[in-house]
């Protein structure tokens, strides 16, 4: 699989646009293991991120010849992500663990003491309590920022919203996380 850059991937939407519907397969190649991996951290099951990816890509088969460019492709693809994610989080009701390695290390102090096997799958189940607490947009935002290293400039392009307003979400997803495991971090 190669990469494509930002020119070949405007001459791919070109093509698909003018019928030539194997452009869409290499543009789903550079983009599936990223909304995957968005999914499956707004989900936290891998069935459930699957079928996300698959809903996105129909949705952008079905819609990227009227794609007007007004953003990135992966923006809009980040897009429909979120959202789907956000509805199949609203239709269940309830809040799946997400994949969080490494957040403990980034949680706990510099001086923290070494954690053992034990205590990291202790600590990593805390955090996913933690983050199941989060509202929908809050933790999206978490995950975007946290598993996917987006800007918050890149998010709020993604959500739609102000870059104000995802940094606020952001930090307030944050101050609920430390809240919540606070009481834990202090005992160590």
């Amino acid at each position: 699989m190669s990469r494509i850059d930002d020119m070949q991937e405007k001459e791919l939407i070109q093509r698909f646009q003018g019928g030539e519907s194997w452009a869409f397969d290499r543009l789903m190649e550079k983009h599936q293991k990223r909304v995957y991996r968005i999914a499956l951290g707004m989900l936290g099951d891998h069935d459930s991120a699957a079928d996300i990816v698959q809903e996105v890509f129909i949705r952008a088969f079905r819609s990227l010849k009227k794609f007007r460019r007004d953003s990135s492709l992966s923006t809009w693809l980040h897009r429909i992500t979120v959202n789907l994610c956000i509805g199949e989080i609203r239709k269940r009701k309830v809040r799946n663990h997400l994949s969080l390695a490494g957040f403990t290390e980034r949680l706990r102090s510099p001086i923290g003491r070494p954690a053992k096997d034990l205590d990291r799958k202790d600590d990593r189940q805390r955090i996913q309590r933690a983050v199941k607490k989060l509202p929908a947009r809050q933790r999206a935002i978490f995950v975007m920022r946290h598993d996917e290293e987006l800007s918050h400039v890149e998010i709020a392009e993604v959500l739609k919203l102000s870059e104000g307003a995802v940094r606020a979400s952001y930090f307030h997803a944050l101050k609920k996380l430390r809240e919540e495991l606070g009481d834990h971090e202090q005992d160590q």
